[in-house]
């Protein structure tokens, strides 16, 4: 696909996005004072020398390296990295490019947008997470507290390159992560692409799909950037759920098996509502058990983090819950006793 411009920024996803990175920075990079990359140590060994070789008008630049995994994206590595900022030489005229998955990318944007009141942000996502999910959509976030995103902002990037070949040496881990919000996006979308999703049976097959599974989100975005309607909120789905179990679990499993895990469930709450066909949940449930062979432990202080998810109002806990494929998510408050009905099923 082409580099486009969307709402959140320039955007590409496939096998020529560093060819169009470096073409972009053969005409910006002299706009930049300096260039600093922030990736994990993990992404550091597996993509930032392969990635690097690809682009020729990249210059001299800094590389900041943080530990992989949720527990850096917290206010303590965010002041870390502002005080390594500003020792590297870094001014509200340099340029951050964040190289990895979720956390990276989340951090980072959130990073440029407040070191010195803002600076240029380039997304290069290197997870599957990241790809479908994380770098679209203009949004920066940091845990706090043990609340998932608690403090973040909306932030405009200057691009988004999705390498695809960089998939290779992801660790099924890490494609499990991405799957559950594959899921999600095709269940949105409904239609073909919902179909196709229930026929994958390997992760490579999931390949000729990530456009159309990336543009669903794309599209949602674009019609409520700063999700003041509804319209957004679909792309809650089974988030609600997700992160307070992620957040109550505290490390115990990745986003995307609570995703799973929160999909699962709130087709189960959805249905007893009324507002989901047992077919569809039904379907969407199989789907999550063929990949989810094993279910998470539903820890006692779930009802904790369930309180602390942004879409609640005047105390009362917020679910988009879904009404079938391509149909959208409504959204309800639910019950305790449905609530407790549906972690019983899944447990």
């Amino acid at each position: 696909m082409p580099l486009r411009e969307t709402y959140f920024g320039p955007w590409i996803l496939g096998e020529d996005a560093l060819e169009a990175l470096d073409h972009w920075l053969a005409e910006h990079r002299s706009d930049y004072s300096q260039v600093c990359i922030l990736t994990d140590e993990n992404v550091h060994e597996a993509a930032v020398p392969r990635v690097l070789a690809e682009l020729a008008h990249l210059g001299e630049s800094a590389v900041l390296e943080i530990p992989p995994g949720e527990d850096s994206k917290c206010p303590e590595m965010l002041a870390q990295l502002w005080l390594a900022l500003l020792e590297n030489g870094m001014d509200r005229q340099s340029l951050l490019i964040s190289m990895g998955g979720g956390v990276v990318t989340d951090l980072g944007g959130f990073l440029a947008d407040t070191y010195m009141r803002g600076m240029d942000h380039i997304l290069l996502p290197t997870s599957l997470l990241g790809m479908v999910d994380a770098s679209i959509g203009g949004k920066t976030a940091i845990d706090v507290g043990g609340y998932k995103n608690l403090a973040g902002s909306f932030a405009r990037s200057a691009g988004i390159f999705a390498w695809t070949p960089v998939l290779e040496s992801l660790p099924e881990l890490e494609w499990r992560a991405g799957w559950a919000e594959c899921i999600k996006h095709a269940f949105l979308q409904g239609g073909s692409l919902w179909a196709s999703c229930q026929t994958v049976r390997t992760f490579t097959d999931l390949l000729p799909h990530l456009p159309a599974l990336a543009e669903t989100k794309v599209a949602v975005v674009e019609a409520d950037p700063f999700e003041r309607t509804d319209t957004r909120k679909a792309l809650n789905l089974g988030h609600t759920l997700g992160h307070a179990l992620e957040s109550a679990l505290a490390g115990g499993a990745s986003h995307g098996d609570c995703v799973a895990a929160g999909l699962w469930m709130e087709s189960i709450l959805a249905e007893e509502m009324g507002h989901l066909h047992p077919t569809h949940g039904q379907a969407l449930r199989r789907l999550i058990d063929r990949w989810w062979t094993t279910r998470l432990l539903l820890p006692s202080n779930l009802n904790v983090y369930l309180h602390g998810d942004k879409k609640n109002q005047s105390g009362q806990i917020r679910f988009a819950l879904p009404q079938g494929p391509g149909q959208g998510i409504v959204l309800a408050t639910v019950s305790d006793e449905i609530l407790q009905k549906a972690l019983a099923q899944y447990v």
